[in-house]
């Protein structure tokens, strides 16, 4: 079941706000606080399998016998004498069923494997270090499940739920829910109406390589770009709304990335909680930057190549995962050695260095953002492309400098029906050009939100209930919704 589906927003998740709140209701009345938790709790678990098997039934047993694997070595745990054993069998059994699974399945690969199976090495390794002492099976089942996340993360550490697990509100915060739906409508809209968008421009460029010229080539670059950028930040926006409605919190997984000034930042900034969990569960063990700066070069090129081989199969996500590993080092060798020469300067000297810097600095930092964008824009390029060689045909489409006129059916798939009814309206349709008008004003639009614009997380958090807000929120939905009929899967659903 997507979130942007009919059957998620007037079926499911209306009977689950509504069931929620009743079960809250009664546990209130009728039972004591222990017994209220775990209620509530057993709802939200039904309620994330129902979401999770609604798709398909054939990848529930894989979901629920990992569940019962890891909840059993969580409870060998207990014994001191059993610790190591216990996580060096969920380790192995975790990453073994990943590989299999997404390797070697021959096709077959359960829905959110990745991120349920990341969230339960962190549960191991967290309980193993002694920072998780005690879990019921309720609470356990739906830190796994929680159906806001279990597709597509965030990747949360068993500290930023449990104790949401294990105690209650008992009053609603009515402006909670408010904003929380005012964030999962953004979230709906960049989706539906900006994501899928792109996505039709990218899938006939990748469709059609040998016919794009240089222009078109970067069009269908930059589309994906942005298709990625708002597929994933909205179903980011989605999931916190989701969440946010129901009394929870999510942590922050994406933060307006293609504003940061180097691919460090940019790793800071998306997908935040995989980062997270590459840093402390792989970089850290590998010594991480305590033996030395040749062996943390190192480590950090191994992240990111086991962060290319989790992405897919194929040598174009290890491209792609080398690609942003060594401009990671460099730009790491690069602020270590500033941080060396800053070391080495007088104070008078630095001072001044500081004052001219002050002048140059909103330039150089534009500059770095741009040259960071467009390193990314190459990258992405693997990441989309089916092989090296595909991708190697595109970035040859856009070097080949043939600069004629934009694909006529490349410009029509950001032709919406209701864009093109303002455009005949205001008689524009009668210009000669007036067909490129629409991909012209969506890129520029969507790259002006991703440069100018405010996280929508932002935005939503600042919202207060008026009539302006409500319209903006009203006109949003309404649209989205009418826009279901080119709906499409979320992009990291299969990672």
């Amino acid at each position: 079941m997507l979130f942007n589906s009919y059957e998620f927003l007037f079926l499911f998740f209306p009977l689950v706000l509504a069931g929620y709140g009743l079960i809250k209701r009664i546990g209130q009345s009728a039972l004591r606080e222990p017994y209220q938790v775990k209620g509530a709790n057993g709802f939200l678990l039904a309620a994330s399998l129902v979401f999770y098997g609604w798709t398909s039934l054939s990848h529930m047993p894989v979901l629920l016998g990992s569940m019962a694997v890891n909840y059993g070595l969580f409870r060998l745990m207990g014994k001191q004498e059993r610790k190591k054993a216990a996580l060096a069998a969920g380790l192995i059994l975790n990453l073994g069923a990943l590989i299999c699974f997404k390797y070697l399945g021959g096709g077959f690969l359960p829905l959110g494997i990745s991120f349920f199976t990341f969230t339960q090495i962190a549960f191991l390794v967290e309980s193993y270090g002694g920072n998780l002492q005690k879990a019921d099976p309720l609470s356990y089942g739906l830190y796994v499940s929680f159906f806001p996340k279990i597709m597509q993360g965030p990747i949360a550490l068993p500290k930023e739920m449990f104790p949401q697990f294990e105690k209650r509100d008992k009053t609603v915060s009515w402006e909670r829910i408010y904003r929380s739906f005012y964030l999962f409508i953004l979230g709906l809209s960049k989706k539906v109406l900006l994501a899928d968008t792109f996505g039709k421009a990218v899938d006939f460029g990748y469709t059609n390589l040998q016919a794009l010229n240089t222009g078109d080539g970067i069009i269908v670059m930059l589309s994906y770009t942005l298709q990625l950028y708002f597929d994933f930040s909205g179903y980011c926006d989605m999931a916190m709304g989701i969440a946010g409605m129901l009394g929870f919190e999510l942590p922050v997984n994406f933060d307006s990335p293609y504003k940061a000034d180097n691919i460090i930042e940019f790793w800071k900034r998306w997908h935040i909680t995989l980062t997270r969990f590459f840093t402390k569960y792989l970089y850290i063990p590998l010594g991480g930057n305590r033996k030395g700066r040749a062996r943390t070069y190192l480590n950090c090129l191994l992240v990111f190549l086991v962060s290319g081989i989790w992405h897919g199969v194929g040598w174009q996500f290890i491209v792609w995962g080398l690609m942003h590993g060594v401009c990671y080092v460099f730009t790491r060798i690069w602020q270590d050695s500033d941080i060396i020469r800053a070391g080495n300067r007088t104070e008078k000297r630095a001072k001044k260095e500081t004052e001219d810097r002050g002048f140059w600095e909103p330039l150089g930092r534009g500059f770095r953002v741009l040259l960071t964008f467009l390193y990314v824009n190459v990258a992405w390029i693997f990441f989309r492309a089916s092989s090296v060689k595909e991708a190697a045909a595109l970035i040859k489409r856009i070097g080949s400098f043939q600069l004629s006129r934009f694909s006529w059916d490349l410009a029509g798939c950001f032709n919406l029906d209701e864009f093109w009814y303002v455009i005949k309206v205001l008689r524009l349709d009668r210009w000669q050009n007036a067909h490129y008008i629409l991909m012209v004003l969506l890129v520029a639009g969507g790259l002006l939100l991703v440069f100018c614009g405010k996280s929508a997380l932002n935005v939503a958090g600042r919202a207060k209930p008026s009539v302006i807000n409500s319209g903006i929120m009203a006109v949003l939905l309404v649209w989205s919704i009418l826009s279901f009929s080119g709906v499409s899967s979320f992009l990291y659903v299969n990672f």
